[in-house]
């Protein structure tokens, strides 16, 4: 049994090994190199040995895959691409499917026996926009038939939920699971393992790369290294890196955004369930690695009248592998 957390930045599977979960990351990124010569070709083939990539003969081209493509990129102070987007397949890349299908396939190979079962997570739809090119069932389609050639049994849960399975079972699977990851913001509401209200918002980790690429003016692969690569903490001045104090100031923005969403959200929502006691929120995902952030979304819920009792907000264990240990919870249960 197989839990795949189907990113925007990164494709994480978790397996069992005894008492140990393994977990397998692949960043979720390409960089398309074209040879101008036919020596280049050859040159340019040697130089990428050992690493992950695509020789497309038709553009004759390589398709460089993962962390070697964001290097790359940086080397020419350029940005390298994605197959998704806002936590979908990306209608924006005409090669999306076709990348998105080797480098899942890279990550959790070939099935180890027929119909091998196998959850994925998938992205609830953004209350905060209504846009016709996001469409979360065509993704689930596209991954299912990738999944399926592999010879998995595979079956979509939403990503928050997920998080709630890894991150609420000390609660009863009670409580709220907000998965902060680099295209979306996924938030579940969950009452003793049952989801009762799930979406998500369209701004997280992308969202402050591309505002501090356009504040300052660097690349946004050159903003996303410094990101997660800096020493900072969130609600803390910065000295002497304009990157990292744009990149602090739109953290800001972004968690009072989120914040702000999920108090409207779940002031108006109709099926919100009536707990009796103060609730545990755990907050995962890549972008809530960053220092001050689980302090800075607890103060912003509370700044903006957060509709529900809390009784704490934490961070989850492995914030990175959360989701993909829940669809593995998933595998089982099912």
């Amino acid at each position: 049994m197989i839990g795949l957390d189907v990113g925007t930045s990164f494709i994480i599977s978790a397996s069992q090994d005894g008492s140990d979960i393994i977990f397998k990351d692949f960043r979720d990124a390409f960089y398309v190199i074209k040879p101008t010569t036919p020596i280049a070709t050859k040159m340019i083939e040697k130089g990428l040995k050992g690493k992950v990539f695509i020789k497309d003969e038709e553009s004759n081209s390589f398709i460089l895959l993962g962390k070697d493509a964001i290097e790359k990129a940086i080397e020419r102070n350029d940005t390298a691409k994605r197959p998704m987007y806002r936590g979908v397949v990306s209608a924006k890349e005409k090669d999306a499917k076709k990348i998105l299908a080797f480098i899942l396939k890279e990550v959790v190979g070939e099935a180890s026996e027929p119909g091998e079962k196998l959850v994925f997570c998938r992205p609830a739809q953004p209350v905060d926009q209504e846009d016709e090119d996001f469409d979360v069932g065509y993704h689930e389609d596209v991954v299912k038939t990738i999944l399926a050639e592999c010879g998995y049994n595979a079956r979509p849960i939403n990503e928050a939920e997920a998080l709630c399975y890894a991150g609420l079972e000390d609660s009863d699977y009670t409580g709220i699971g907000v998965s902060c990851g680099a295209g979306m913001t996924n938030v579940c509401v969950m009452l003793n393992g049952e989801p009762t209200v799930m979406f998500s918002t369209t701004k997280s980790g992308d969202w402050i790369d591309r505002m501090s690429a356009v504040a300052t003016g660097e690349p946004d692969s050159v903003v996303q290294a410094e990101k997660e690569q800096g020493e900072y903490t969130i609600g803390e001045p910065v000295e002497d890196n304009p990157v990292l104090e744009a990149v602090c100031s739109y953290y800001e923005r972004l968690i009072d955004y989120t914040t702000k969403y999920l108090s409207v959200a779940l002031s108006k929502h109709k099926s919100l369930p009536k707990f009796k006691e103060p609730l545990k929120v755990v907050i995962a995902g890549g972008t809530s690695r960053a220092e001050g952030y689980v302090d800075t979304f607890a103060k912003m819920l509370e700044k903006n009248e957060f509709p529900l009792p809390i009784k704490e907000v934490v961070h989850a264990d492995d914030p990175l592998h959360a989701v993909a240990k829940g669809c593995l919870i998933a595998a089982e249960v099912l």
